[in-house]
């Protein structure tokens, strides 16, 4: 009995050492809205197979491409540009459905919740309709915003015939992810609607009744998968434990229905508390986590980022105070990264975004750094029991960095993560998280985090904290310089890359000299004209070297530009510095 007793231990344990997957490991792809699609392969159902990945979140707009003759025969005429638009996306959703499924990828297309065609508004919209003030959640709309109201029965009826829809038109399909804090209209040029929840806390009731319309529709009646997005805004359901709760405890739990949940206390930003909507309350729940952030690059130069989703971020040992941090400060035992709650037994996957997140650029050539980030996290959701450093020095030996060159490499990516931080935010102050976001510069938006500086007498201490961001990224472009790659596309890729954040980080240091001199002279009338002059040479200089790094390399990313968010003179640091030059020319 004995020698049995040790022959089962010895076949189990090589299991054991492994410890057990998560279920699910997906990865998303979110296309810009109203851009072109992403050319990626975590599109390819082959490859994200190969990485061990078991479902994918596509952005097809599974809702819109259903006729609704289960509601009223015949709604959307046959020979109608809507019947024929829907016809001809739904079947491109059939063609790339069979070759996920062929390679046994589970799908969970992204859907925004709810948004019915142009003909069901001009029919039934005084019955759907939710008349309030203060605006939508409506993203690109076309004409006038359609807002649902989950109360009125017209608008379940539709909600059930929609769900019905999606399922007899796509029984392949394994479920979906469900989105209700943003709705995005620029790729459904003969749809409208938006978010069914009310702000605040009367969205809670909102909530109870939508979800459970669902619940029974997809995980009770078809058996199928419902991940439901707690992303909104202001501190409601997902960022706020008390709010969160109130739903979900109202909701009976059932296998199939899951909530998703971004890992910070806010969108996927730095300076803000790991979420503590996460590990609590009795339903399953799946993390997001994304690779390309738009805050911080997009890629385009290291950041990384799964560090701080599975361990946490070097700040929140101090539980940053601007958040909404609800527990008690600077307690060690609370959770900082997804690694702390999954004794929660609640955790049973995360959701890689990829690719997607934000508008426009910058776009890269190569995904080495999204395919860094991405991996880190999708493995330790295989093997939870695995450190975040074991799988880092994984991924780098698949480039043949091995021992010192490894050590290179991760002293690299560990040093982007306060490179990023110190340089775009501030230790001292409140701070503006969006200020750069995608390939924009937006100085207005920096305008209450400035006068706080300078009310306080803290601009000597945030301009060192820029000196020393630059001085980290010099230190990671030499590193890039040591490195030997087995790859050497993805060795001029790394290159290139980290000299483009060196360069990028040494111009928002020029950028934050102008700011606060700027300010000042608002503030206070006076304004050091050396100071200023010598940050426009330099920020010139940088510029010109940005453009000639570009010029260089097919692997550098496309470059920011000098406007605000969306291409806007108004607020941008290009129009700072034309005020500047100006002003100190006179």
């Amino acid at each position: 009995m004995k020698r049995n007793y040790l022959l089962i231990l010895v076949i189990c344990f090589p299991f054991m050492l492994q410890g057990q997957s998560l279920e699910f490991i997906m990865d998303m792809v979110h296309n810009n809205p109203g851009e072109k699609p992403y050319d990626t392969k975590y599109n390819d159902p082959k490859f994200l197979k190969s990485e061990g990945f078991t479902a994918t979140t596509p952005h097809w707009y599974i809702n819109c491409l259903i006729n609704y003759n289960n509601f009223e025969k015949g709604i959307i005429p046959k020979n109608s540009e809507a019947n024929k638009w829907i016809v001809t996306k739904a079947a491109q959703v059939d063609i790339k459905l069979a070759d996920f499924r062929k390679e046994g990828i589970d799908v969970y297309p992204f859907t925004d919740f709810i948004v019915f065609p142009n003909a069901i508004w001009e029919k039934y919209g005084d019955s759907i309709k939710r008349f309030e003030k203060g605006g939508s959640s409506v993203i690109g709309g076309k004409g006038e915003s359609m807002i649902p109201d989950i109360q009125r029965k017209t608008t379940q009826r539709l909600l059930r015939a929609q769900i019905a829809g999606i399922f007899d038109r796509f029984p392949q399909l394994n479920g979906i992810v469900l989105r209700f804090g943003e709705t995005y209209l620029f790729d459904t040029p003969f749809h409208k609607g938006g978010s069914p929840i009310r702000k605040g806390r009367e969205g809670i009731n909102d909530h109870i009744l939508f979800i459970n319309i669902l619940r029974e529709e997809i995980c009770v009646k078809r058996n199928k998968k419902l991940f439901y997005r707690t992303w909104d805004f202001g501190y409601n359901f997902h960022t706020n434990p008390e709010y969160y709760l109130s739903v979900t405890n109202a909701i009976e739990p059932h296998q199939n229905l899951i909530f998703s949940i971004k890992y910070q206390q806010d969108d996927f930003l730095r300076m803000t508390p790991f979420n503590p909507t996460i590990g609590i309350g009795k339903h399953r729940q799946i993390i997001e986590s994304q690779s390309r952030m738009e805050a911080y690059g997009k890629g385009a130069h290291p950041y990384y980022s799964a560090f701080g989703v599975i361990n946490g971020w070097p700040e929140t040992k101090f539980e940053i105070k601007e958040g909404r941090f609800t527990g008690n400060l600077n307690n060690p035992s609370n959770p900082r990264g997804v690694k702390d709650i999954i004794n929660s037994n609640l955790l049973c996957g995360v959701n890689t975004w990829s690719n997607g997140g934000g508008w426009q650029g910058p776009f890269t050539t190569n995904e080495i750094w999204t395919d860094l980030n991405t991996y880190v996290v999708s493995r330790w959701a295989q093997n939870p029991k695995r450190s975040e450093e074991e799988i880092f020095y994984e991924f780098a030996a698949k480039y043949n960095l091995t021992g010192m060159q490894a050590d290179i490499f991760r002293q690299l990516a560990l040093l982007s993560i306060e490179g990023v931080r110190k340089g775009q935010c501030n230790s001292f102050t409140i701070n503006n998280k969006w200020w750069s976001r995608d390939d924009f510069f937006s100085v207005a938006d920096n305008k209450n985090v400035l006068n706080q500086i300078v009310k306080e007498k803290k601009q000597h201490k945030v301009l060192a904290e820029k000196t020393e961001a630059s001085a980290i990224w010099r230190q990671i472009e030499a590193l890039s310089n040591q490195l030997t790659v087995s790859d050497t596309v993805t060795q001029e890729a790394i290159r290139v890359s980290s000299t483009y954040g060196r360069i990028k980080y040494e111009l928002i240091e020029q950028m934050w000299i102008l700011m606060i001199e700027d300010t000042n002279a608002t503030v206070s009338g006076t304004m050091n004209d050396a100071i200023v002059n010598s940050a426009l040479s330099r920020y010139d200089e940088l510029w010109k070297e940005w453009r000639k790094l570009k010029e260089s390399s097919a692997t550098c990313a496309t470059l920011y530009t000098d406007l605000a968010f969306k291409n806007t003179k108004t607020g941008s640091i290009g129009e700072l510095v034309e005020k500047l030059k100006l002003k100190t020319k006179n």
